[in-house]
């Protein structure tokens, strides 16, 4: 079963890359920081599609330094939401966003939380892997693997205040309601037989994101019109 959500989170997610990458072209976005969100698309299409392919790659050294490939994707490319929810704050009109301070600071807190993942939890993770066979899914993970690291947690929560901000000036309520789902599931065990419910909140989290930047640009674009 399992198998089949990851190979279907990962269809969805090329799709979303290509859309993004079509829509920031029309836009003429790409040299924003909105653009960061194809990063983290394309980087958990990577994750989804190796865990979906680990059967078909099989136990071995291959599927190792792919799975390894994961966890550095993870590192680089999940603290530059940091500089996304930057550019949402800007597009919102938010005044302190404007501010050179707040800019250095977003640039700061994600090149902070790059370098803390990887001496922190990477270089580790990645020499300490062992093979799993879970709900029909054949992949490597990292010995001692548990919740959410202290990266993620800030990431969401930062998501999370931008959303609210969101919320109280333009009545948007999707960036809230998909970044509070990522925190609930983490706290509520559905009973169901899978372990792929993380990564489909995952999932609606970047499509709340994405939704949210396309929306404030729209908007944008009409108020200049």
């Amino acid at each position: 079963m399992d198998v089949w959500i990851y190979s279907a989170l990962t269809l969805v997610y090329l799709i979303l890359v290509v859309w993004m990458a079509v829509n920031l072209t029309r836009s003429k976005q790409w040299l924003t920081y909105s653009s960061f969100q194809l990063l983290v698309a394309f980087s958990l299409a990577y994750d989804n599609g190796i865990i979906a392919a680990g059967n078909v790659i099989g136990e071995g050294r291959l599927l190792m330094v792919l799975s390894s490939l994961r966890f550095w994707l993870h590192s680089f490319a999940t603290p530059t939401l940091i500089l996304v929810g930057y550019h949402i704050l800007r597009s919102s009109g938010t005044k302190f966003a404007n501010r050179r301070i707040s800019e250095v600071a977003a640039w700061l807190i994600t090149l902070g939380l790059v370098i803390y993942q990887i001496v922190g939890f990477t270089l580790s993770e990645v020499n300490h892997l062992k093979v799993i066979e879970e709900y029909g899914v054949l992949r490597y993970m990292a010995e001692g693997h548990g919740g959410p690291p202290m990266m993620v947690i800030i990431v969401g929560i930062v998501l999370l205040l931008v959303s609210l901000i969101v919320l109280f000036k333009h009545k948007w309520v999707w960036l809230f309601v998909g970044t509070a789902l990522l925190f609930v599931g983490q706290l509520i065990s559905l009973p169901v037989e899978t372990g792929t419910l993380t990564n489909v909140y995952e999932l609606i989290l970047i499509l709340s994101i994405w939704r949210t930047t396309t929306f404030l640009t729209d908007s944008t674009d009409r108020r200049r019109l």
